[in-house]
């Protein structure tokens, strides 16, 4: 089993990354949320991944070293907040996840305009935040429970963000070029908790 997650140990790998290298880590974790956000557009009816996609793809053209306008930059971060539901009109499963998805292609553009870690930090928390809720609702799991949180890094969809995220950093770390990246990272079809 993997370890728990710890904040510090972000942290201090991603201060161990370039600039671009933290937009790549912030990118290998929103795009396994977008797909949560499509499926909650199915759901409802309501949203528009557009905004959301334009942000991740303007994401990996400043990874990709191509020239990006912070103006369009601010224009998505602003246009994916807009997008993110309002949890007080729809009951659903997917509600939540969709608000971590749009916050968190939100914070790529946001990345854009301006380098900061705790964004970074954000998104990742954002990631994780959407597998826990999920696998509390999923397993019917009592939410005073002594042992939640053991119970929740246990499941296999937590200790599959977990991977993912420690092999994202692994990987920025050791230099993946931008192209291997894209064929890892960009476009998934499967998200973080297993939607389509």
């Amino acid at each position: 089993m993997e370890d728990a997650f710890s904040e510090s140990i972000l942290r201090n790998r991603l201060n161990e990354l370039s600039t671009i290298g933290k937009v790549l880590f912030a990118l290998s974790c929103a795009e396994r949320m977008l797909p949560n956000y499509r499926r909650f557009i199915r759901e409802h009816g309501w949203g528009n991944d557009t905004m959301l996609r334009m942000a991740l793809d303007l994401g990996w053209d400043m990874v990709s070293l191509k020239p990006v306008d912070k103006r369009i930059a601010i224009k998505l971060k602003e246009g994916c907040s807009e997008q993110a539901p309002d949890a007080e009109d729809f009951s659903s499963l997917y509600v939540s996840p969709a608000i971590d998805a749009a916050n968190s292609a939100s914070i790529v553009a946001d990345l854009i305009i301006r380098s900061d870690i705790e964004r970074v930090v954000e998104v990742a928390s954002y990631a994780r935040d959407t597998v826990d809720m999920y696998v509390q609702e999923i397993e019917g799991m009592p939410p005073g429970a002594l042992d939640l949180e053991e119970r929740i890094c246990r499941h296999p969809l937590m200790q599959k963000e977990l991977k993912s995220q420690r092999e994202a950093l692994e990987a920025i770390a050791a230099g993946i070029s931008s192209e291997e990246a894209e064929r890892r990272w960009r476009s998934r079809e499967r998200s973080n908790i297993e939607l389509s």
